[in-house]
């Protein structure tokens, strides 16, 4: 019996140390739809996206308003807000379909999760029945 532990305990660190497992949330086999994750939005400031819909090659995005200074390790989600163009502050998008590679470039970083309701997946459907294209 001791024997069989420490194979297991030996295959356990093995995997738990290989290079070949994913560690940060920017691979497509990590990303989940209803993950709610922090993106650098490239000129210092974070935001936040939830992933609404994955496709093959598609991640559909719901992206938020709101601008941070440092990456947010938590969200408010009654702070969130999607705004409007007429804010002076910017606004977010109900629904963004991008590439996976674009998606990947904004270094997506796991927060939480959250259930996708159907007010959300408006946009998408919307996109859908156009037959849209990707970002």
């Amino acid at each position: 019996m001791k024997s069989l532990w420490h194979a297991f305990l030996g295959v356990s660190l093995w995997i738990g140390c290989s290079n070949d497992i994913p560690t940060t949330m920017d691979s497509r086999s990590t990303w989940i739809a209803g993950g709610v994750y922090s993106i650098d939005s490239g000129d210092g400031i974070f935001k936040v996206v939830k992933i609404l819909v994955l496709e093959p090659g598609i991640v559909h995005a719901r992206i938020y308003k709101n601008k941070f200074q440092e990456r947010p390790e938590s969200v408010d989600f009654e702070s969130l807000s999607l705004g409007s163009v007429h804010d002076a502050d910017g606004f977010g998008m109900g629904h963004l379909p991008l590439s996976e590679a674009t998606f990947r470039s904004w270094t997506p970083a796991f927060v939480t999760r959250a259930d996708v309701t159907d007010d959300e997946l408006e946009g998408y459907c919307m996109w859908k029945d156009a037959d849209g294209g990707v970002f």
